[in-house]
């Protein structure tokens, strides 16, 4: 009998409690999978930086380039994008999670911060920032893997991102749509005030 891990979780937003829903149906195995992110500028409606990608995660760990809006100063919101590969066949029994990183004037460099692995469930990050913890140019992602532990099937999965600003209320989570209906961009993810947040924070959930 295989062992389905189920991971729902909650994000304190705009007042109340966000709460995740699982999709309708659920393949055996998720498609192979990489993750991007792109930044943009004015409230998340111009200045929109060149997205940038992590590599597929059957093919091993990777890390993105670095991203950042059209002048790669202060973006206003991110978006993270589930990009799987159809074509590319079913993930081959990995275990995965997300990480981030940030660095402002192209030096300040923050810690690499991580979900939980797929196989504990996923979960969220701590918060993804530059060395100082203030309004940082530019993001890149990691895909970190190793071989799924026995007895553990992940059959779906959907990414989030929620802006951190701590002169501000935490904005509204921004999800992706699951793996098994197509992936995807999230939304732009913003602070309260749609302005130079401090930071982000990545979720991954697994079902």
């Amino acid at each position: 009998m295989r062992k389905l891990w189920s991971r729902t979780f909650g994000l304190l937003a705009a007042g109340g409690l966000f709460v995740t829903v699982a999709p309708a149906t659920a393949v055996a195995a998720p498609p192979n999978f990489r993750v991007g992110i792109q930044l943009a500028d004015n409230g998340g409606r111009g200045g929109f930086g060149v997205e940038q990608f992590t590599g597929f995660a059957n093919f091993g760990t990777s890390v993105s380039q670095w991203a950042g809006d059209s002048n790669n100063f202060d973006p206003d919101g991110a978006r993270i994008d589930l990009d799987p590969a159809f074509g590319g066949g079913l993930l081959n029994q990995v275990d995965f999670r997300i990480g981030g990183q940030a660095r402002d004037r192209g030096r300040e460099l923050g810690a690499v911060a991580y979900t939980p692995w797929a196989s504990q469930g996923g979960g969220t990050t701590d918060l993804i920032t530059d060395s100082n913890s203030f309004d940082p140019d530019q993001y890149r992602l990691f895909l970190e893997t190793r071989p799924l532990p026995p007895g553990v099937q992940i059959s779906d999965l959907r990414l989030s991102i929620l802006a951190v600003d701590r002169g501000e209320p935490e904005g509204v989570p921004a999800f992706t749509r699951w793996a098994s209906q197509g992936g995807g961009q999230s939304d732009f993810a913003l602070d309260a005030n749609s302005f130079d947040p401090d930071g982000f924070r990545i979720g991954l959930e697994v079902v």
